[in-house]
């Protein structure tokens, strides 16, 4: 059986994930977050799994009833299982309206209750046993090879799918020549209509090559067999940054993870890259607690002439937008700094500084809203919060060097 969670909590999904596969030993679980992962393109291959579970709190101005009603009438679509944040007749028979096959809560989602639900849902579907994947993704990765110059070919074993994009999936994989566990990401450039995709894909793999810092995920492979475009980079063992905000970060923590944040940032922007995503989903943690910037799919060099999006189009996510992204402008190095501002803001609050019901209503907040004020056992930081956070970028700090001269006079007073 295979299983994808969409959901706007890390922990939630984690925990359901575990309870779920102690449960179901031929299962694969994929965990989405909307929030991170933006929404899924007319592309996504839903056909690959047999039920999804939908939260409807997704961290983002739309819930899951509304997904549903956007998704659940494409190809291949899985039967539902909606959580529900508050036990509601009405959310409930509108979710079954809109196709959900049943309704669960929230607190009693990472329990055997739900594996039991979860049977039906598939057994109702005709398929009580793991089905054969078609997808070419599946059964082409373990084959997935390149030559190298000494004639050697490099392989990849498929572990577990992790993650899909519009054009591209993401796994867990292991290199066959020395079984080291790492990330793979992957495009068929068979199936790409848009040149750009391929393009964008080849990009974010030049960059990362480029790119030798702590601070940054660690490119391990990259290139193009005759089928398939691949990324192979480093596996964090520890997780996200987003799962510590759920936990709750001290203000400590926070303070040092933004001096390392800013450090990345440092690195990128002198190699001429804006990264254009910050965000708690894409800093990542070793096993040694050290904290990279990844994901540089919407990256792009500063001097660029190519433009691979369209003039006045928006790229990134909702909550972690610049003005000027909001607005479709053009960003350079300030926007990363606005955006870590953003992430450095949820690390001392546990919530984002602007809310909306809808998209509109967020970019109107972020380009017009006051900066919100932190509470009083954090306020000492409202000072790089105002500059982080300045709607114009010429009133935030000058560079990442800038923010860190900012940020260690406050370290010191912590020791």
């Amino acid at each position: 059986m295979k299983l994808i969670i969409v959901d706007g909590s890390r922990e939630t999904m984690a925990r359901t994930r575990r309870i779920i596969a102690s449960a179901i030993l031929d299962i694969e679980v994929t965990e989405y977050d909307p929030e991170q992962q933006g929404e899924p393109g007319d592309e996504f291959d839903w056909s690959l799994y047999d039920a999804l579970i939908l939260g409807n709190r997704l961290g983002t101005p739309d819930d899951g009833l509304a997904w549903l009603e956007r998704h659940g009438k494409a190809a291949g679509f899985p039967p539902v299982l909606l959580v529900l944040d508050v036990d509601s007749p009405v959310t409930e028979v509108r979710a079954l309206e809109r196709g959900a096959a049943a309704c669960v809560n929230r607190a009693e989602l990472p329990t055997l209750r739900t594996v039991a639900v979860l049977h039906r849902m598939v057994k109702a579907r005709g398929t009580g046993s793991p089905r054969q994947d078609a997808s070419i993704y599946r059964q082409a990765l373990p084959a997935l090879t390149r030559q190298t110059p000494d004639g050697k070919g490099v392989g990849y074993r498929f572990v577990r799918l992790i993650g899909q994009g519009e054009a591209s999936r993401v796994y867990l994989a292991e290199r066959l020549d020395n079984r080291a566990t790492l990330v793979l990401k992957i495009i068929d450039t068979s199936r790409i209509i848009d040149p750009q995709v391929a393009q964008r894909f080849a990009r974010e793999a030049k960059i990362l090559a480029g790119l030798e810092s702590p601070h940054v995920v660690r490119l391990r492979d990259h290139g193009f067999t005759r089928d398939y475009g691949y990324i192979a980079m480093e596996f964090f063992t520890r997780g996200d940054l987003k799962q510590r905000v759920e936990q709750g970060v001290t203000a400590a923590d926070a303070l040092n993870y933004l001096l390392h944040i800013a450090e990345g940032l440092k690195v990128i922007h002198a190699a001429g890259v804006v990264h254009r995503d910050i965000k708690p989903g894409n800093i990542m943690f070793r096993a040694d607690d050290s904290l990279a910037l990844a994901d540089f799919g919407i990256s792009r060099r500063i001097d660029e002439t190519t433009r691979l999006t369209r003039r006045g189009s928006i790229l990134g996510t909702p909550n972690y937008l610049s003005p000027e992204q909001a607005l479709g402008l053009e960003v350079d190095h300030r926007a990363d700094l606005y955006c870590a501002g953003i992430v450095f803001f949820e690390m001392l609050t546990g919530h984002k500084p602007f809310h909306a019901e809808s998209a509109a209503g967020l970019i109107y907040q972020l380009v017009h809203a006051p900066i919100p004020r932190l509470p009083l056992d954090c306020a000492r930081y409202q000072g790089v919060i105002d500059r982080l956070l300045a709607k114009r970028p010429a009133d935030r700090p000058a560079s990442a060097e800038a923010l860190i001269a900012l940020l260690l006079p406050l370290l010191a007073d912590l020791n």
